[in-house]
């Protein structure tokens, strides 16, 4: 499928400060890391603490659980419009691990079924983000 040519839109880098907003405001994202099974990238439940720490909620068993010790790991949160092509995305670079402290009550909702009783933090390191409209007039009709 060709879109054709931009007629407008845009593309803007998302400042720190704003990407910090945006993850705060949404509730499911991804974590991707080098696992011991290769490349994987898994959406999950999270929700941000005051001091800036991601925090997630995962099963005691599967490869979710290869965060409790200290890996590199990379966060994606982004929020698109299929109708307009509009949206925003912030990507997280940082460290997980087992959550240090209590886990806050309510800070974070698991996303699939079943028992969660091992809790993680990401401590951000960098914080990069896009905002994109593609603007392209009845880009659905091609």
């Amino acid at each position: 499928m060709t879109a054709g040519p931009l007629t407008g839109g845009h593309l803007l880098i998302v400042e720190p400060d704003e990407c910090r907003r945006l993850l705060r405001d949404a509730v499911i994202g991804r974590v991707g890391w080098q696992s011991s099974q290769g490349l994987v990238s898994l959406p999950v439940g999270y929700g941000v603490h005051d001091d800036g720490r991601i925090g997630l909620r995962v099963g005691a068993v599967g490869i979710l659980t290869e965060l409790s010790g200290p890996t590199e790991v990379v966060f994606e949160v982004d929020d698109i419009d299929n109708d307009t092509l509009t949206g925003w995305s912030v990507l997280v670079r940082g460290t997980a691990r087992s959550w240090v402290g209590e886990f806050p009550a309510g800070l974070c909702r698991a996303w699939a079924p079943g028992t969660r009783d091992l809790t993680l933090q990401i401590v951000p390191k960098t914080y990069s983000g896009r905002s994109v409209s593609a603007d392209v007039p009845g880009w659905r009709d091609k």
